[in-house]
């Protein structure tokens, strides 16, 4: 396989796989201008069924102007090992948690330019948010190309890299902390007598609703504050989870997954 291409995923599973159909769906997206390498034959038969050209080998990802990087970071050095060293023109755009711009520079060859991402999984249906940071050797094109590729899923939104480990944190992390949250409360109702099945049904309806409301234009302590009378059911409920360090909870969340994000990247060798 010779053909040069505009982008090449090197890694196409759940992440990888939402940013390819959100650009697939997009109207500036040509399927034989991309290339997947993805070590999944299901993976690549998938792809091609959709026109996307398809191989199990890196070194066919040197072809491709931009690169997306949606391998996990433990298997990001033997991805770039058989990568090999990419030149300066290359733009390659990372959405692996924790590892360096400088990290990801230096194993390609020190000269491709990067710029890093963070999606989250509601990019599968489109309504994810991905922050993008300029990395080593970026230029304010390239985060234009990067800002292009990851609109097709969701917001986006420019940070600095540095603050790219609380992002994975609150963001990338974040909709587990929602589904965590919707499973107590779903068991805590099966506990009081709700019909499972009327329990999830509650449950989702409000968290749906309470985030559409969410998105409106209003501070959050301000939603919660007008759902809240004094003496009433909902304070009450509120009371109980300050008195078991709600807000502490959620504070430690961030913390150890952006410190999980920083031993990530000292798991990678430079």
């Amino acid at each position: 396989m010779s053909k040069e291409f505009k982008l090449a995923f090197i890694g196409c599973g759940n992440m990888g796989g939402a940013i390819l159909d959100g650009l697939l769906r997009s109207d500036d997206a040509d399927p034989e201008e991309i290339l997947v390498v993805d070590r999944s034959s299901i993976v690549r038969d998938r792809c091609r069924k959709h026109g996307v050209p398809a191989t199990d080998r890196m070194s066919e990802a040197r072809t491709a102007s931009t690169l997306l990087l949606a391998v996990k970071p433990q298997g990001f050095p033997e991805a770039a090992s058989e990568i090999g060293s990419l030149p300066d023109e290359t733009l390659v755009i990372s959405v692996m948690a924790g590892v360096s711009s400088h990290k990801i520079r230096t194993a390609l060859g020190g000269a491709p330019r990067i710029v890093r991402a963070m999606p989250n999984t509601p990019s599968r249906i489109h309504s994810g948010i991905t922050a993008i940071a300029a990395g080593a050797g970026a230029k304010p094109g390239d985060l234009r190309v990067a800002e292009g590729i990851m609109s097709t899923v969701g917001e986006v939104v420019h940070v600095r890299e540095d603050e790219m480990h609380v992002v994975t944190a609150v963001s990338g992390s974040g909709p587990a902390y929602v589904f965590l949250l919707a499973e107590a409360w779903i068991d805590a109702a099966v506990a009081h007598g709700l019909e499972h099945e009327t329990a999830i049904r509650l449950v989702k309806a409000t968290l749906l609703g309470a985030a559409r409301l969410a998105d409106e234009d209003v501070d959050p302590s301000e939603l919660r504050a007008a759902v809240t009378s004094k003496g009433g059911t909902t304070a009450a409920g509120i009371a109980a989870l300050e008195d078991h360090a709600f807000r502490i909870a959620i504070k430690d969340a961030i913390t150890a997954a952006a410190r999980r994000g920083e031993e990530l990247d000292s798991e990678v060798p430079t």
